[in-house]
This record gives structure tokens, sequence and C-alpha cells, in this order.
């Protein structure tokens, strides 16, 4: 019975928003707001034309190098923080200031220093995820129970021992959450970025947005929608196969 309410109440809301959304379009118009009725029209033309297909792959591709940057660096500068208090001291005021500034208003900067190319759009989703990455992890990693390294000292376990066995494990939760976190404000920024030179899946939906009809754009920004969700829910996934326990130490964190 749970399992159908999980499927039910979310098609109803989808069901309920459709209709409300017809009925919205009918009355403002395609201009201000085209309905799902002229989106699915122009959607499949979009589909049949290729161009956001096509855009759109090569735009992730990308905008994949600079969050895998991202995981690899934010991760352990969030466990150093949190274990370290030099380290906590040192970079945290920074790491503070930069997550609540704007990545957008780093762009015409970023255009100046890099130019419009693959350096770009990368340092921009970059500077976009790694924050969120290095928080999270970091977050995880000063609230490991001291007790519990003590239980591995006990046991006469070295530092690798401790952090393989024990911080490791532990975090695990926080590194797929930071990571999906991350993976989200990747795929916004990376939109972001091509908004900005107008090249790519953002400057596509740039391009679209020019129109006089509101169909195609919206059929974009559904696209990316259902993208970001559907990557959001991979990673969910393969943190739930990697790691049995993600689940459980999730719901505690």
């Amino acid at each position: 019975m749970t399992q159908v309410k999980n499927i039910l109440f979310p098609c109803v809301g989808i069901a309920i928003f459709l209709v409300v959304w017809e009925i919205a379009g009918q009355y403002m118009g395609e201009t201000l707001l085209a309905p799902p009725s002229a989106v699915a029209v122009d959607y499949i033309g979009l589909i049949r034309d290729g161009q956001m297909l096509s855009e759109l792959v090569v735009s992730l591709r990308q905008m994949m190098i600079g969050f895998l940057l991202a995981c690899v660096i934010g991760m352990p500068m969030g466990i150093i923080m949190g274990r370290s208090r030099i380290a906590d001291a040192m970079l945290r005021p920074w790491v503070s200031m930069f997550v609540v500034t704007s990545t957008a208003a780093l762009v015409p900067v970023l255009i100046l220093l890099l130019g419009t190319g693959l350096a770009l759009r990368t340092t921009v989703v970059f500077l976009a995820a790694v924050w969120y990455i290095v928080l999270t992890t970091y977050n995880g990693a000063k609230g490991i129970s001291p007790q519990q390294i003590a239980v591995g000292r006990s046991f006469s376990a070295g530092r690798f021992q401790i952090f393989w066995k024990i911080i490791l494990p532990s975090l695990y939760p926080y590194l797929v959450t930071g990571a999906r976190i991350g993976l989200v404000h990747a795929i916004r920024a990376m939109v972001m970025a091509e908004m900005f030179v107008i090249i790519g899946y953002g400057g596509l939906i740039h391009q679209t947005g020019l129109m006089v009809e509101t169909g195609a754009l919206l059929g974009l920004l559904l696209t990316l929608m259902i993208v970001s969700l559907l990557a959001n829910w991979l990673l969910g996934v393969a943190g739930r196969k990697l790691a049995p326990w993600y689940e459980q130490q999730r719901s505690i964190a």
C-alpha cells in the first residue's frame, strides 16, 4: 500500500500541475506561457531537429570535467578542514565567503582571463560546485565521534586503517550528498556560463528565448530539469549500490 501511495500521489500532483498549466497557457497565450499541448508539439520538433540533443550531450560532457575536478579537490579539502583545526581556521573563512558569492558575478572577469572556450566553462562549473562539496564533507568530518577513533586506536589501528575503516565509511553519506548537491549546481552553472557566451545548450536556450512563442523554450528548460533529476537519482542509486549502509547513515546524518 505504501508503494502504491509513493507512486500515486506524485502522479496526481503532476496531473494537477499540467491541468493548471494548460488552463493558464490557453488563457495567456503562447507568447507569454505556452500550454503543455503546444510545448509537446514544439518539443517533438526539437527532437527531430537533433540540435537540442547534440548540444546537450556536448555541454554535459564538458560540465563533467569541472564537476569531477570539484569532487577531486573539494572532498579531500573538506575532510582536511573537518579533521584539522589549523586547516579549519585557515580555510573556512574563504570557503564561507566563496559559497555565498554568485558565480554569475565572476563570469565577466573569468571571460577576460580565460576567454570563451572550454577553460571558462570548466572553471565556472568548478567554482559553482566545489564549495558545496567542501562544506558538506566538512560537516561530516567534523561530526565524527571521537569515541569511534578511540576504539580504533585501542585495537592498535594506524592512521591509514582508522581513515579507511572508520572515517571514510562515516563520511560516505556526506560524500554522496555533497556530490549530488554539487552536480545540481554544476548543471546550472554550465547553462549560465554558456548563456554568457551564447554557445552550447545554454546558448541554445538564449537564442530560443528570443523567439516570439515560448513553447520551444519551455521544452528546453523541462529537458534540463529532467536531466538534473535523473543525474541526482543516479548518484543516489550509485550510493546505495556501492555501500549498503548509505541509506541508514544518511537518515542519521
